[in-house]
């Protein structure tokens, strides 16, 4: 099957033997430092999911506390390690790291109870919050919660996704994605906006070289930024049902596209596919790593475990209770994740259990990991847990 990968599209390892492969921890890291510990939706603007710091080996509930609503929006964590995390019932809070009790509190008066899709703020370089509110405003709020401006989306706005903190870009629900300049917190410039799809519920990811990436209806669609506008470099539609997710971007630009339907699809930059994987259903973005990895959480309770350069499964990790939440990786490769039975998972690089937490309630959020080591968690009954 390696031996196969550069010549065209494959099918990966399909991962339904129990056997667990052996896997060799990657000299490299999970993860890179960005310029706060998690500033946005699984942690960087490509949507790794993976740190550059340590996450917990036991779990130890270092505090807990009932927010007002379901807490589906993922937590993100600013330089100063001040938490934010939103409930469906409009209201952002700015958390002690430390205590888990509000420094401030933000009510923007919209709410979505019922909905399922994790939409997370993002931190600025210099520690202001761009925050997707439920409704169709994204709002952006000063490091002490004060409304500097607010724009209206044509839908409901899904997480923003900046690689330098100036270029900001956001999707929403309608299929549109904007680009817009922030300049001295002042309200932004707009620069483009460009027409992708009818109905997106995945937040843009973005690399180095502007080209990013969507997805929309059951499409994934590449996007190149010109610098004064916008355009559709190519459209993929594996006809794999609706995806509801974000993409993943690795380091080398492969592009994977989950759907709610039974394959992982992986596109080369010029949208080639590269390898397909069956048998895996994934309500949630995949995580990738620095060194090459893509961790697939599927609908069954396994999180499989690809390599990005030819779909050979090289390990998953198991669990029972479908996950919809994102899998998060610290630097030494022990994975965490969450199901919709209630628990919240902690395996080591080489599967041990590191804890099994049991809230009782389904977890949708994607999670966070802060600088010293907590592990930040909502449910859909309103708990937010930080795990030490």
């Amino acid at each position: 099957m390696t031996g196969c990968a550069g010549a065209g599209p494959h099918t990966g390892s399909s991962g339904s033997s129990l056997a667990r492969p052996v896997f060799h921890r990657p000299a490299r890291p999970a993860g890179h430092a960005v310029w706060a510990p998690w500033p946005s939706a699984l942690h960087d603007a490509r949507h790794g999911g993976a740190a550059d710091g340590i996450g917990p080996a036991a779990g130890t509930i270092s505090w807990r506390r009932r927010l007002e609503g379901p807490v589906t929006p993922g937590p993100v964590v600013g330089p100063d390690g001040t938490i934010y995390v939103a409930s469906n019932a409009g209201v952002l809070h700015a958390l002690d790291p430390v205590t888990g009790k509000d420094r401030w509190v933000y009510d923007s008066g919209q709410s979505n109870l019922g909905d399922d899709l994790s939409v997370s703020p993002l931190v600025l370089p210099g520690g202001a919050i761009l925050w997707p509110t439920p409704g169709q405003q994204l709002l952006e709020l000063s490091a002490r919660g004060e409304k500097l401006w607010s724009l209206t989306m044509s839908g409901h706005p899904t997480s923003p996704a900046s690689v330098n903190g100036r270029r900001v870009y956001v999707g929403d629900a309608s299929g549109g994605v904007t680009a817009f300049d922030i300049v001295n917190q002042q309200v932004p410039e707009w620069v483009w906006t460009v027409k992708v799809g009818s109905t997106s519920y995945g937040s843009v990811v973005v690399g180095d070289g502007g080209r990013l990436y969507t997805t929309a209806d059951s499409s994934l669609i590449a996007i190149d930024d010109t610098g004064v506008n916008a355009r559709i470099a190519w459209r993929r539609d594996p006809a794999d049902d609706i995806s509801e997710v974000s993409p993943g971007l690795a380091a080398d630009g492969t592009a994977l596209l989950g759907t709610n339907g039974t394959q992982e699809w992986a596109y080369r930059p010029d949208g080639t596919l590269l390898w397909h994987s069956p048998r895996v259903i994934t309500y949630s973005s995949p995580a990738v790593t620095d060194s090459g990895l893509a961790y697939v959480a599927d609908h069954s309770g396994a999180v499989h475990v690809f390599r990005i350069s030819d779909g050979v499964e090289v390990t998953t990790y198991r669990s029972s209770g479908q996950i919809w939440s994102a899998a998060l990786l610290d630097a030494r490769y022990d994975v965490y994740f969450a199901t919709q039975s209630g628990h919240v998972v902690g395996q080591d690089v080489n599967g041990a259990r590191l804890f099994d937490l049991d809230l009782g309630t389904a977890i949708d959020s994607y999670p966070a990991l802060t600088a010293d080591a907590n592990l930040i968690v909502g449910a859909r009954d309103g708990t937010l847990i930080a795990i030490s």
